[in-house]
């Protein structure tokens, strides 16, 4: 049986959302959900089966909705930081009555019961020191909502969540990854989703095939929930996702299946002996390759994963939308077009690429001499300034 595993994250928690899109339109299916703090929540929503209502709720989602009076308009991780803080010293964390509405409003019980999908979440019993992995089938009708509210209370951000006369709290403070509730449900194969957020991740008890799926960008701060940075999340859970499963290809960037070998085949010739013109000695060879972290008997399969290291650097040093879907023509023609406007307007150009433009330029100018003493000082900003030459040149 198949497991879909996933941990605890707070606003990250919209990134699972992504990979869900993704592992529908690859018709993965599976016969376990085990989640822990908002992987709970997301699990209860994957179990009963309904995709755009799960994906609705998460557009909306921002501190005003789940928190009302209690909410700031910045969204400044500091402020984000003293609103919690605030209200943990005035109320003993903040109020979560709204986010229950909305978990209430959400979760369809009967679906979820009559799912064939099996469930299981952890939380933690604050009164007994103790931690709770608790299956569907031993989930009260009625208390279903409680149990999921009790695993994803992060406290001391969120008040305890009272269940009986019990104190609970998030479930990350035992498990934010539940790899072994869903063997003990019977899993023997494992997709595991993993936030990198704050928590205990504990060992698998036993080895069976998992696939690890974890987020290759920047993802919002999990305390701080509003409507553009869950899309930016719910995207580049997508992308990650059918990158895994090899659909999509890159790190950081998104590529179409196959566009990188169709860069390389286009321009690292012509990167690699602009490098050779400037690079003629070996103490520019040791920067370049320190920089780099790469020996000098690379293999051509290293060579071309530092080519899309250095392709997406340059990306981002030229802020491009990390969300998207390239293809390399498109990714190429974003950069020169992000070029052209700082060559342009060098009054209002990007400050954090001065140097990849001033180098750009010794580049049109055949400046060796500056290149070369540029090379021992900013290596990595030469080495960006040669990928964007290559494609305008090429």
């Amino acid at each position: 049986m198949r497991a879909l595993v996933l941990s605890g994250g707070g606003s990250k928690g919209s990134y699972q959302i992504g990979v869900w899109k993704a592992l529908k339109k690859l018709h993965i299916k599976f016969d376990i959900v085990t989640g822990t703090s908002v992987g709970a929540l997301n699990g209860a929503l994957i179990t009963q089966g309904n995709f755009y209502k799960a994906l609705r709720l998460w557009q909306r989602i921002n501190l005003k909705v789940l928190f009302g009076e209690d909410a700031i308009e910045s969204n400044k991780t500091i402020d984000i930081y003293k609103m919690y803080g605030k209200n943990f010293v005035k109320n003993g964390g903040m109020d979560v009555k709204e986010i229950e509405n909305i978990i209430e409003s959400s979760i369809n019980k009967n679906k979820f019961y009559k799912s064939k999908i099996n469930y299981g979440l952890v939380t933690y019993n604050l009164s007994k020191n103790k931690a709770i992995e608790i299956t569907k089938k031993d989930i009260q009708k009625e208390k279903l909502v409680d149990y999921l509210m009790a695993s994803a209370t992060c406290y001391p951000a969120f008040k305890m969540k009272d269940i009986e006369g019990l104190k609970y709290i998030d479930g990350g403070i035992y498990d934010n990854l539940p790899i072994n509730l869903a063997l003990t449900m019977g899993a023997d194969e494992i997709i595991a989703v993993d936030l990198r957020a704050p928590g205990i991740k504990k060992s698998p008890k036993r080895r069976i095939p998992t696939t690890t799926i974890i987020p290759n960008n920047k993802l919002t701060n999990f305390l701080n929930f509003y409507e553009e940075g869950n899309l930016k999340n719910i995207k580049f859970g997508y992308n990650d996702t059918m990158k895994v499963f090899n659909k999509l290809e890159g790190t950081e960037f998104t590529f179409k299946k196959s566009h990188l070998l169709k860069n390389c085949s286009a321009y690292q010739e012509t990167y690699e002996h602009i490098i050779k013109k400037i690079i003629n000695s070996k103490t520019l060879i040791n920067a370049i390759t320190d920089v780099l972290n790469i020996t000098t008997n690379e293999t051509t399969d290293s060579r071309k994963k530092i080519f899309l290291k250095i392709m997406e650097q340059t990306g981002k040093s030229f802020s491009l939308d990390e969300t998207k879907i390239y293809s390399y023509k498109k990714f190429n023609k974003e950069l020169k077009k992000k070029l052209k406007a700082n060559l342009k307007n060098k009054d209002i150009s990007n400050k954090k690429i001065t140097t990849e433009i001033e180098l750009f330029q010794k580049l049109k100018e055949n400046n060796l001499r500056e290149l070369q003493k540029k090379a021992l000082t900013h290596p990595f900003e030469l080495l960006k300034a040669i990928y964007l030459f290559a494609i305008t040149e090429a």
